[in-house]
């Protein structure tokens, strides 16, 4: 488990803000309060271990911090990273209460992408945690190919309670729940049945 967080946490990620947590869920009283949480799910309550993956808009500032800090430990911050990271981020992830500053970011990047190319958010609280939730399930996949790569199986779970999940985490309101992931030794007849999926000519385009 711990070789397969190593590996979520050097992820991609978006202007490398590495705005996830992840929960490794480890006493007994909390593991049965998660399974609970995930419906009783077969792969939650077979599961040898429980980890959950959170994204969230409220490290950002933090984390842009101790990153530019080591930036900085090899040489002087570049201009263009500090203007992108202590200027844009910050116009980009600050958030009001009414949504008040979406509406004139939306103004302004509308405007200038009249003129050029731009990127055209994210502009509300919705939009920066669909950007976070991105990354932390670039993470997540990392995290699951290195337990395939260990010889063992993991399942992302989607059906759970979030309020519940989120309440066992101590989480609040800028935290958002992206996945479970149960880990373990894989049952060699299986829990589901064959992998089926649709044609990839429905799915693949070229253009």
């Amino acid at each position: 488990i711990q070789k397969a967080l190593d590996a979520a946490v050097i992820a991609p990620n978006s202007s490398n803000l590495q705005a996830w947590d992840f929960f490794w869920v480890k006493s007994s009283e909390n593991k049965n309060k998660l399974v609970a949480a995930c419906l009783f799910q077969g792969t939650a309550r077979t599961a040898n271990h429980l980890v959950v993956a959170v994204s969230r808009v409220d490290t950002w500032k933090r984390n842009r911090d101790i990153v530019t800090k080591q930036i900085a430990g090899h040489g002087e911050l570049p201009k263009d990273l500090h203007t992108y990271y202590y200027k844009i981020i910050p116009m980009l992830y600050v958030q009001d209460p009414f949504g008040i500053l979406g509406v004139l970011k939306w103004i302004l990047l509308t405007g200038i992408g009249f003129f050029r190319p731009i990127a055209r958010g994210p502009l509300f609280k919705k939009d920066l945690f669909e950007v976070v939730t991105k990354s932390a399930a670039l993470a997540c996949e990392n995290f699951m190919l290195a337990i395939a790569a260990q010889g063992y199986a993991s399942c992302p779970m989607e059906g759970f309670d979030e309020v519940r999940v989120k309440t066992i985490l101590g989480l609040g309101r800028s935290a958002h729940v992206v996945m479970v992931i149960s880990v373990g030794v894989a049952d060699p007849a299986g829990i589901f049945g064959p992998q089926y999926r649709v044609d990839p000519k429905l799915v693949i385009h070229e253009i």
